[in-house]
């Protein structure tokens, strides 16, 4: 039984209508449709549109009422609330190969309670199937051949020859629960290769080391002599690195920071190809040049250990081995896919969450770039250029799972030493380029997410918000990085997402330093400081601009969130918390 409502007729989901018209500006008044109806010109949200020179006018109609909020933790003991099923989404794999040939298969099985599975486990013993339980946890991951997965699933999983070339394997229908497991599963995760994430990466000559710590007021820690000791970075990542590229970056740090840039790897480093942005290269810099002295751990999610995972199951894997062998440390990840890609489905979205939050029970602090389509994160990848579909609007996992924080994007002004001036919503709409953002169509707004600008007229159905938080992302204004050889300049929210991390290396270290813990699961710290007004202002409050749907407005919005950071007063503010 997967969370989903049983009742068909419930399945309501919003209907968005385009409108392309040649003008760039409507009054307001009413627009005829077909001849057979009206639309309140008022009422449309404006969304800028680069394709073709034409304006998108968009509205959402939602039938026979609102969309319901379904608590399906009330039905299935998950861990969070969300919001209606996925809805369906059609194979687009390529070529039905016949029985996939690979030899064993890793994918999540959802439990009903964290108890420990020993139905389940006796179970996958009879079945030739290997199960994986860490104590505590709500789910398990399942390994095994896949004529033992058809027969004891109700599946075929078939392999394909995607468009792209590589041979993958996908489940042909939903797996169904076992019998004879006491009533222990409560869904099953999607049984289909692993998907690699889109990078967030707009490399684009940019702000050195020292100007960002200027920018973003972290140079007060730094010069308490809080350089990230002690502290773990670890990076998630789906390329390899130049370590070329990464000693000759660390020559831009100030003289004291200058030492080789180590990084333990974690399932091998892929070839870079020559002449190509780099999206690894980009990450590692940036956390390296706010914490010199942090432990770096990049994990390539394409390794050899999670070859035959599913996407879900190779997301979980990653975590529980950061998690096992790094507790406490930060992570980063600067990549996303559509929150309703077929590679999984909400039973597995809900595992992943879990396994953010079992790290977080250990002070992990875990941040994701929200996406740089300006709320298009569904766009497919062979669609980039086309004339957009309403499907294509949504935000993007890892971003808006409730354990994350979503980090969106800005275009940053500064002095010519790095000081702060000023901060805009970072759009490119004639580049298809922006900070993602939205509201989720899976989770609900946690109790946390309240304050000024949550919710509203841009949320009536209550979702979960995206971005908690931002920072540069501009090309313009991003910072300076090595790639191929040569100093270019990064951009995109892949840039915002280890900026965050980098800076709360610094920020866990000076509260450890002055007797209190990491800060751990952010986001209900955020929120809280901003809707209390603490000592002193821990955000730039960005107010200009907004992405493709939604505005920047004072407090919170789905643009930039709650704004980005002043490093200095952040950490000021936490300390006075804890005392």
């Amino acid at each position: 039984m997967q969370a989903q409502i049983e009742d068909d007729n419930l399945c309501l989901w919003p209907i968005e209508l385009a409108i392309w018209v040649s003008s760039d500006h409507i009054d307001g008044g009413s627009v005829k449709i077909g001849g057979k109806a009206t639309l309140d010109v008022a009422r449309i949200r404006h969304s800028r549109a680069p394709w073709y020179g034409v304006l998108v006018l968009s509205a959402v109609f939602t039938l026979i009422g609102s969309l319901p909020m379904i608590p399906v933790s009330a039905q299935t003991g998950s861990m969070v609330p969300l919001l209606l099923h996925l809805p369906a989404r059609s194979n687009s794999l390529g070529s039905d190969l016949g029985p996939t040939h690979v030899s064993s298969i890793t994918f999540p099985v959802l439990l009903h309670s964290s108890a420990r599975p020993s139905c389940l486990r006796a179970w996958a013993r009879k079945a030739g199937m290997k199960l994986s339980w860490t104590r505590g946890e709500q789910w398990v991951l399942m390994s095994g051949a896949p004529a033992n997965i058809d027969k004891n699933f109700n599946v075929s999983i078939d392999g394909y020859r995607s468009p792209k070339g590589p041979i993958v394997y996908s489940e042909n229908k939903r797996p169904t629960i076992p019998t004879n497991v006491c009533g222990e599963v409560a869904g099953v995760g999607v049984i289909r290769s692993y998907e690699r994430p889109r990078n967030d990466d707009v490399p684009g000559a940019g702000l050195l080391p020292q100007q960002l710590l200027t920018a973003y007021d972290a140079a007060p820690l730094v010069s308490q002599g809080l350089k990230g000791q002690g502290e773990t970075i670890v990076l998630f990542e789906g390329e390899g690195f130049s370590n070329e590229d990464l000693q000759s970056f660390s020559k831009l740090l100030p003289a004291d920071s200058q030492a080789p840039v180590n990084v333990q790897v974690v399932g091998g480093n892929p070839a870079v190809t020559p002449g190509q942005p780099n999206e690894s290269t980009m990450d590692i810099e940036t956390v390296h040049e706010i914490a010199p002295d942090a432990k770096l751990v990049y994990i390539n999610l394409g390794g050899s250990q999670f070859a035959n995972d599913t996407t879900a199951g190779t997301f979980i894997a990653a975590f529980q081995l950061a998690n096992k062998q790094w507790p406490g440390a930060v992570w980063t990840m600067s990549f996303g896919l559509c929150e309703s890609d077929p590679t999984w489905d909400s039973s597995d979205l809900e595992m992943i969450n879990d396994a953010v939050d079992a790290a977080e029970q250990s002070n992990a602090s875990v941040f994701a770039s929200s996406g740089d389509m300006g709320g298009l994160e569904c766009t497919p990848e062979n669609a980039y250029g086309e004339v957009p579909q309403s499907s294509w609007q949504g935000v993007q996992v890892p971003a808006s799972l409730p354990n994350v924080t979503g980090v969106g994007g800005t275009s940053l002004s500064t002095t010519a030493n790095g000081s702060y001036v000023g901060e805009t919503t970072w759009s490119e709409p004639l580049l298809s380029q922006g900070t993602g953002g939205g509201p989720s169509s899976i989770f609900v707004r946690p109790s946390w997410q309240t304050g000024p600008g949550t919710g509203g007229q841009y949320d009536a159905d209550n979702g979960r918000q995206v971005p908690d938080v931002a920072a540069d992302a501009d090309t313009a204004t991003g910072t300076v990085i090595v790639e191929n050889g040569q100093k270019t300049q990064g951009g995109g929210t892949s840039l915002s997402a280890p900026i965050w991390a980098g800076f709360t290396a610094l920020i866990d270290q000076y509260l450890t330093g002055h007797g209190g813990h990491p800060v751990g699961f952010f986001n209900p710290l955020l929120y809280s400081m901003a809707d209390v007004s603490p000592g002193y202002p821990p955000f730039h409050d960005v107010t200009v601009g907004g992405n493709d749907f939604y505005p920047a407005a004072p407090g919170y919005d789905m643009a930039t969130g709650l704004g980005s950071p002043d490093v200095w007063n952040l950490a000021r503010d936490l300390a006075a918390q804890r005392d």
